[in-house]
């Protein structure tokens, strides 16, 4: 009679790695707005090269995804959504520090 023999490596990675997406996801807002200050750059520059920004969240969905497509696309989209809004909120919070907004 043949057993399946349970194999704890593969199962503490797979684990791992589903734990290291969301953990990722949770950084990213926090790199998008604060990173650009001591590093001299602004948020046009970031919105403006963001074809080279995109392509982080395929390499992260890539690499820490399971090997399932669907899994990978949907990491990627999740990853992808959240550099876009942490852009939009990092935008604002420029305008709001410049002083530019003016209500008249």
């Amino acid at each position: 009679m043949i057993k399946l023999q349970p194999k704890i490596y593969d199962h503490i990675m797979l684990t791992l790695r589903i734990s290291f997406i969301p953990s990722v996801c949770s950084q990213v807002p926090v790199i998008v707005i604060c990173l650009p200050k001591p590093r001299g750059l602004s948020v046009e520059t970031l919105t403006n090269n963001r074809r080279f920004l995109m392509v982080f969240p395929l390499l992260t969905a890539a690499l820490s995804a399971p090997p399932d497509i669907w899994c990978q696309i949907v990491a990627s989209f999740l990853l992808s959504s959240i550099i876009e809004l942490a852009l939009y909120v990092a935008s604002i919070v420029q305008v709001r520090e410049e002083g530019t907004f003016s209500i008249e």
